[in-house]
C-alpha cells in the first residue's frame, strides 16, 4: 500500500530538474547543513565533484520522505493534528501547514500575523487586545500547543510567539473526534521546536517601522557526550510601537525543554515556557458616523491616554513520555499546565461612548475603568498509542487515546464608568485631554468557572485495496461546566458520541480522491418548556476533493468541497408561555429547532512550483446562511463581515543566475467586499487587496539579511468595522521590516 511506515523513495522526473534541485538544496541552503549534517559545500572538492558527477548521471533524485518534512521550503509531507494519519494524503480533511521557512519569509512574529495569512481564516477584533479567529463563518475557539488544547478566551491571553514553533498546522472543518466539544470551524496546532542531537546556534536582529526592535536567539544542541539528553533555549526581546499615537508593546519570550533517552525506544521531554506583555491596550477603534459610515478620521487617531495598560504573562509547562515498542506501536503520554493571568497592575483602561441623543458624532463621552484578577489555569493530559496490526491479509493501522482537559476560569473583577467627561475626539490628545485618576477597586474576587471536558477516541485505518483506505472512528465524551459563583447556571453533557467516517483512493501515483463525515458539538445552557436542558448543537461536516504530490514531493497542491449543517440551535418556541418563567424573565422558552449551513470550495498550493520558486497559497469560496431561524436571521449570512471570495499568496525565487545568495519575494492578501448591519443601519466595504513583498540576500552560510515590506502600495482599508460603537479597525498602513539572521 502507498506510503507504507517504512522510507518511501520518490523520483524527480529528470536529471536536469535533479541536478537544478540538488544544487539548489546544498549550494544555497547552509541552514539545511546544520540540521541535516554535511552535504557537497562542507565535503573537499574532489568528492563534491563525485556527488555532481553521480547527480549528473542518474535518472533523478531519490529523497527518502517517510514521515519527515523537507526542509528549508514552503511544502510539508505530514501534520501531527490528526490523531489517526499523519501523512497529508491521508487526512481527508483540508490541512494548512505554515512551515518554518514560510514564516521566516514572510517574517511572521507571532500567531496573529501567521492566521492573518492562512487560507480560509477571517481575524475578528474584541478590541485592539482580544483578538479571535474565524473559519467557515464559525470562531475558531480553541487552539493546540504540540497536539494539547489550551483555552484563548479572555482578557489574558497573549498571542504566542512563532520564534518558539517550529511549524503552525491548521485543520479546517468539524474535529469533534480530535477534541471534543466545540464549533465546526478549524482546529490550529503550533508545533513548537525540539532539541537537536548537533550544536546549531542562530540569532536574528529585526528594526521596523514605528520603531520595532526586536532580538531572538535559539540555542541547541547535546548536553552529554552521547547525545542522550539534549536541549534547546529560545529568548525573544520585542519592543514596537504602532501606527496609532501613543500605542506600545513590550513583549518577552522564554522558552527552553529538554530531550532525554530513557532507552533505545523510550523518550522523555520537558519544557516550560514564560510570556510576559505590557500593553497600553485600550480598545482601539473608532466611531463610524451617525449613519454608520466611516468618519475617516486619521490612521494615527488612538482614543485613549498614554498611561492606558493592559498587562498579563502567560505560562506553560509540559511533559511528555514516549516509547516505541518492536512491533511498530508507539505510546505517547501528554501533560500540560496552563496559566493564562493579568499582572497586578493590569488593566486600565479609557472607554469612549456617544453621549444619549448625540446629533455630532465626534463629540463622545469619556470614562475610566480598572479591573484585576483575571486568570485562566488549565490542566490538558492524553495518553495515544497507535500502531499496526493484521487482518484479513491486509496491514491495517489503529489509534486509540484518552484526553482530559480542564479550565479553572476567574473573571476580572473592578469598577468602571468612573470620572466622564464629553470631549470632541478631533482635539483628542493621548497625553494631556484626560489626566489619570485613581480607581478604588474594591477587594472582591469572583469565584472560578470550571469546564472540565473528558473523552475517549479511537480511529482504525483500513487497506481495503492496495489504493483504497477508509478511516473509521469515534470519541466518546463528557463535558461539563461548574460556575462556584451562581450554581443554577451549572450544566452537563454526558456520553456524547462523535463519529468520523473517511475514505482515501489512489487515483495515481501522485493524485488521491478523499471523502469523509464528521462531527462536532456545542454544549448550550438553554431550557425548554419542561425545564429540560436543550441537546448539544452538533455541527456536520462533509468534506469531498482531491490532494496532490508532485515532484517527488517538492509541491503539494489541493481542492475541496465541503458543506457544514450546524443543527440544534435553541430558537424560541412560539408555542410556550411568554415570558418563559422562571427560566427567562423575557421571551418564549426555547427549542433545538435552529439550522445553519456553511458551504463552499477552496483550492491550495504550496512547496517548489519551479526550481528555486517557493509558492504558498489558497483561495476559499464560502457561502454561509441561517437556514432557520429568527424572522431577522433566516436567510443572512452568519457572519457578514466574512468575504465570500478569499485569496492569500506569497511566494519567493532565488535569483541565483544574477547573483548567488539573492531571493525576492512578493504576494497579496486579497478578499471581497462585506457588509455589517445593526437595526436599521449598515456598514460596508468594497474588496480590496494588500500587496506585500521581500527582498533577501545570503552573504554566506552563517549569515543573511532581510528586508519585508507589508501592504506596499499604502493601501488604506478596514480589517473591522461596525455600523455602531467603536467598532472602525484600520488595517496596517505600509510598514517595513530589516532581519538581519546569523547562525553557527
Amino acid at each position: 500500500m502507498r506510503r507504507a511506515q517504512s522510507p518511501v523513495f520518490h523520483l524527480t522526473p529528470g536529471a536536469r530538474r535533479a541536478k537544478l534541485l540538488c544544487a539548489t538544496a546544498v549550494l544555497l541552503s547552509p541552514l539545511a547543513v546544520l540540521a541535516q549534517g554535511p552535504s557537497a559545500d562542507t565535503m573537499p572538492v574532489a568528492e563534491a565533484a563525485a556527488v555532481a558527477e553521480l547527480t549528473e548521471a542518474a535518472p533523478a533524485i531519490v529523497n527518502v520522505s517517510g514521515k519527515a518534512d523537507v526542509k528549508n521550503t514552503f511544502v510539508a509531507r505530514s501534520a501531527s493534528v490528526f490523531k489517526g494519519a499523519e501523512d497529508l494524503r491521508d487526512i481527508p480533511q483540508p490541512v494548512t501547514v505554515l512551515t518554518r521557512e514560510f514564516l521566516d519569509a514572510r517574517n511572521l512574529l507571532d500567531l496573529h500575523d501567521v492566521l492573518q495569512n492562512t487560507p480560509g481564516v477571517s481575524v475578528d477584533y474584541v478590541d485592539s487586545e482580544r483578538v479571535t479567529y474565524f473559519s467557515r463563518g464559525y470562531q475558531i475557539d480553541a487552539l493546540q500547543v504540540d497536539g494539547l488544547t489550551i483555552n484563548q478566551s479572555g482578557s489574558s491571553f497573549v498571542q504566542p510567539d512563532t520564534a518558539v514553533l517550529e511549524r503552525v498546522e491548521v485543520l479546517r472543518g468539524a474535529s469533534g473526534m480530535l477534541r471534543g466539544a466545540g464549533n465546526p470551524s478549524a482546529t490550529v496546532n503550533m508545533v513548537r521546536k525540539r532539541p537537536t542531537r548537533a550544536f546549531q546556534a542562530s540569532t536574528a536582529l529585526t528594526l521596523g517601522s514605528w520603531d520595532r526592535r526586536r532580538v531572538e536567539g535559539d540555542i541547541s544542541g547535546s548536553l552529554n557526550e552521547s547525545g542522550s539528553v539534549r536541549g534547546r533555549v529560545v529568548a525573544v526581546k520585542d519592543k514596537k510601537d504602532f501606527f496609532q499615537d501613543a500605542k506600545q508593546e513590550d513583549r518577552a519570550v522564554l522558552y527552553g525543554v529538554i530531550e532525554a533517552d530513557l532507552g533505545e525506544r523510550t523518550t522523555l521531554t520537558g519544557s516550560l515556557q514564560y510570556t510576559d506583555l505590557d500593553a497600553t491596550g485600550a480598545w482601539g477603534g473608532l466611531p463610524g458616523n451617525l449613519d454608520g459610515t466611516p468618519l475617516n478620521l486619521a490612521r494615527s487617531t488612538y482614543l485613549g491616554s498614554d498611561w492606558n495598560r493592559w498587562n498579563r504573562t502567560n505560562e506553560q509547562s509540559m511533559l511528555e513520555l514516549e516509547h516505541r515498542f518492536d512491533n511498530g506501536w508507539t505510546v505517547k503520554a501528554n501533560a500540560a499546565y496552563t496559566r493564562l493571568a493579568l499582572k497586578d497592575d493590569g488593566f486600565v483602561q479609557t472607554y469612549f461612548a456617544r453621549p444619549a441623543g448625540a446629533t455630532n458624532p465626534y463629540l463622545m463621552t469619556v470614562t475610566t475603568a480598572e479591573y484585576t484578577g483575571n486568570e485562566s489555569k488549565q490542566g490538558a493530559m492524553t495518553v495515544v498509542a497507535n500502531g499496526p496490526f493484521n487482518a484479513f491479509g491486509r496491514k491495517h493501522e489503529l489509534t486509540v487515546g484518552l484526553e482530559r482537559v480542564r479550565v479553572d476560569t476567574t473573571e476580572s473583577w473592578g469598577m468602571g464608568n468612573l470620572y466622564p467627561v464629553t470631549v470632541d475626539i478631533r482635539n483628542w490628545d493621548p497625553a494631556s485631554t484626560y489626566p489619570e485618576r485613581e480607581v478604588p477597586v474594591p477587594n472582591t474576587p469572583a469565584r472560578p468557572n470550571i469546564t472540565t471536558q473528558q473523552g475517549a477516541f479511537g480511529t482504525f485505518k483500513l487497506s481495503l485495496l492496495d489504493s483504497l483506505q477508509a478511516l473509521v472512528g469515534a470519541r466518546l465524551s463528557w463535558w461539563e461546566y461548574d460556575s462556584h459563583g451562581s450554581p443554577t447556571s451549572n450544566y452537563k453533557v454526558t456520553r456524547e458520541v462523535t463519529p468520523f467516517f473517511g475514505l482515501v483512493y489512489d487515483v495515481s501515483k501522485n493524485v488521491s480522491a478523499y471523502a469523509s463525515y464528521t462531527e462536532i458539538f456545542t454544549p448550550q445552557n438553554v431550557r425548554d418548556a419542561q425545564g429540560e436542558i436543550l441537546d448539544p448543537i452538533r455541527g456536520e461536516d462533509y468534506e469531498l476533493g482531491l490532494k496532490g504530490e508532485f515532484f517527488g514531493g517538492a509541491l503539494n497542491a489541493s481542492a475541496g468541497l465541503f458543506r457544514i449543517e450546524n443543527v440544534g440551535r435553541a430558537v424560541e418556541d412560539t408555542s410556550s408561555i411568554n415570558p418563559c418563567l422562571p427560566y427567562f424573565t423575557s421571551g418564549y422558552c426555547r427549542v433545538a429547532g435552529g439550522k445553519q449551513r456553511s458551504e463552499g470550495w477552496e483550492a491550495e498550493l504550496s512547496g517548489e512550483l519551479l526550481p528555486g520558486l517557493q509558492v504558498m497559497g489558497g483561495y476559499t469560496n464560502t457561502r454561509t446562511r441561517y437556514v432557520v431561524d429568527t424572522a431577522a436571521n433566516t436567510g443572512q449570512p452568519l457572519r457578514s463581515i466574512d468575504p465570500k471570495h478569499q485569496l492569500r499568496v506569497f511566494a519567493t525565487y532565488k535569483l541565483d543566475a544574477l547573483a548567488p545568495g539573492l531571493s525576492v519575494g512578493g504576494g497579496v492578501q486579497a478578499q471581497s467586499d462585506s457588509f455589517v448591519r445593526s437595526g436599521t443601519i449598515t456598514s460596508r466595504q468594497g474588496g480590496y487587496t494588500v500587496a506585500n513583498a521581500m527582498l533577501s540576500y545570503r552573504f554566506n552560510r552563517n549569515l543573511a539579511l532581510q528586508v519585508n515590506a507589508n501592504n506596499l502600495f499604502d493601501k488604506v482599508y478596514y480589517k473591522k468595522f461596525a455600523p455602531t460603537g467603536i467598532g472602525y479597525y484600520y488595517g496596517d498602513p505600509r510598514n517595513v521590516s530589516v532581519t538581519l539572521r546569523g547562525n553557527l
